[in-house]
């Protein structure tokens, strides 16, 4: 699955690898960026290092390599400059009847719809394959901007206020789960 390439009329979604580590670095070392992010997650006044950024990467790079990977991470990448602005994933559940997406943004590329165009060529592909019948997305209910990009794409509400614990801070707080399935109706 080495070679997924997708692209859109500003980006280029490709396999995330560990040349992107230093732009990945620059937006998971800040507290906003992460700490919505469930495995990520970090108390306030904390930051992740750069060894957990290649570690994930590695194992990013290790699911690439896999015939039929658990999920897809792809690098955000802004045109022809080759700058990661963010990253894109796309978990699929055991039968891979079902995607989940998850993404993160570099701040200084916010508010510009990079998010919401990268989860629509993503939706688009997962949709083309055969066995994919409906997409999720959760987020904190806090995120108010991962929401509004979730709606942006069609997705409807599944679940309100589900209880979400972070593993790595203990906070508690409460998610929303929204979906869409590939008919683009309700379930």
């Amino acid at each position: 699955m080495k070679g997924l390439l997708l692209k859109t009329e500003r980006l280029i979604l490709r396999p995330l690898k560990m040349s992107d580590a230093d732009d990945v670095f620059e937006y998971d070392r800040q507290y906003d960026v992460v700490k919505y992010m469930y495995v990520l997650s970090v108390n306030k006044g904390e930051e992740i290092s750069f060894e957990q950024v290649k570690t994930y990467i590695a194992s990013v790079e290790d699911e690439w390599k896999k015939e039929n990977p658990d999920f897809f991470e792809f690098a955000i990448q802004f045109g022809e400059e080759k700058k990661v602005i963010g990253n894109i994933c796309l978990f699929f559940n055991e039968d891979r009847t079902e995607g989940e997406f998850g993404w993160v943004l570099n701040p200084a590329f916010q508010k510009k719809g990079f998010v919401t165009e990268a989860a629509a060529e993503l939706m688009k592909y997962a949709f083309s394959l055969p066995e994919i019948k409906r997409l999720t997305a959760a987020c904190d209910e806090r995120n108010e901007r991962s929401r509004k990009v979730m709606e942006r794409l069609g997705m409807k509400v599944l679940l309100e206020h589900q209880f979400r614990r972070y593993p790595n801070t203990g906070e508690e707080s409460t998610e929303m789960r929204l979906y869409i399935d590939k008919t683009g109706g309700r379930a």
